[in-house]
């Protein structure tokens, strides 16, 4: 009798442990991949059949990526009328990253997402995708394997209410925060943005003063007017740069790199005198020089110096040079060497430099 009841509630025990585990496979039904699922979002109108379409009803979808596939686009359709709250997630693969995005059921476009190891999102009726993406290397193959779970209907997402206007304040606030170093800068340089005209009169100065120069230069006696031309020099040292090049004509020597802009003129009835230019670009010089020399071996010397400098034999001492600085300084030659050239030497960030036109002067000539 023993032995009977036993065999009855095996029996008994067994078929309920059948029926659970009907049950449970039942609830959650087990999707394998159909081919290789696409790696993007539909466009068309119609969803192709190479997007393979899931139920959020409780279901464990098994798919791989191959070798170089990093991404699968399921595709996801809501038949409920109301909004669906789905819970997704990834089992025991960390190299496998899941997303549920709502897409907009005219434009295909992306509405709303969610993503994480274990995620939820809720879904109007219609069609929507899920993505799966591969973290790290494309080398070998990966399963992954993903869950979704229906949990539970409710009525839309209710009526929005425009709660902008109370961020007007802050708006206001913000925007003047922001432009008030703006406005500081321009009343910093209100000189420079709103003075056209005080600029054209200083380059009709400039054209006034390289002409006057022009004219003293061109005089046998340099020692007449030296004051005026000390002055017209270190006027138009200042920054007439271009305002020289225009006026004066083109230089004899002209010499320009990174460091440095040489010019040298000479005038008419003035071949012993050379007005030189010396334009620093994005470096400054120390202790920078001028030296005249005769690439045929006379010897040459320097006779004066306007405006008045440091000089001996022939060399002019300049001192040091400014980034982005212009000088300008006349140099008169002792006698008349049939062909000048020149140097200009100096430290540049601590390193000795010196600079040397390919051109040289034909003193003799004009």
């Amino acid at each position: 009798m023993r032995g009977a009841s036993l065999v009855i509630t095996s029996i008994i025990v067994t078929s309920i442990f059948t029926f659970s585990c009907a049950g449970e496979e039942q609830q959650n039904s087990i999707i394998e991949e159909s081919g290789d699922a696409p790696g993007k979002l539909w466009e068309s109108s119609e969803i192709g059949e190479q997007w393979q379409i899931i139920s959020p009803n409780n279901s464990t979808t098994i798919g791989t990526f191959p070798v170089n596939d990093s991404v699968d686009v399921f595709a996801l359709q809501i038949s409920s009328t109301n909004w669906t709250m789905v819970g997704f997630w990834v089992s025991n693969n960390e190299s496998v990253r899941i997303s549920v995005q709502r897409l907009n059921q005219s434009t295909w476009t992306i509405v709303e997402f969610a993503d994480g190891d274990v995620g939820e999102l809720g879904l109007d009726p219609g069609m929507h995708a899920i993505r799966l993406e591969r973290n790290g290397g494309f080398e070998e193959e990966v399963a992954y394997r993903f869950t979704l779970e229906n949990r539970g209907s409710f009525e839309g997402e209710g009526e929005f209410v425009n709660l902008a206007w109370m961020f007007t304040p802050f708006y206001v606030a913000a925007g003047l925060f922001l432009i008030l170093p703006l406005v500081i800068v321009l009343w910093w340089n209100r000189g420079d943005l709103f003075s056209s005209k005080k600029d054209e009169e200083l380059v009709e100065n400039e054209k006034h003063i390289l002409n006057a120069l022009r004219d003293r230069f061109s005089i046998n006696d340099l020692a007449k007017g030296r004051e005026e031309i000390t002055v017209a020099l270190s006027i138009l040292g200042e920054g007439s740069w271009n305002s020289a090049s225009e006026e004066l004509g083109k230089p004899e020597i002209r010499h320009f790199t990174e460091n440095i802009d040489i010019c040298v003129w000479r005038f008419e009835d003035s071949s012993n005198s050379l007005l030189i230019g010396v334009r620093t670009e994005s470096f400054s010089w120390e202790m920078a020089a001028i030296r005249i020399f005769s690439p045929l071996g006379e010897v040459t010397s320097i006779q004066s110096v306007v405006p008045e400098m440091i000089f001996r034999d022939d060399e002019v001492f300049l001192g040091d040079l400014e980034e982005g600085s212009t000088t300008f300084v006349q140099i008169e030659t002792l006698g008349n060497p049939p062909v000048v050239n020149m140097q200009i030497s100096g430290l540049v960030d601590g390193k000795p430099i010196a600079a040397v036109p390919t051109n040289s002067i034909e003193m003799g000539e004009e």
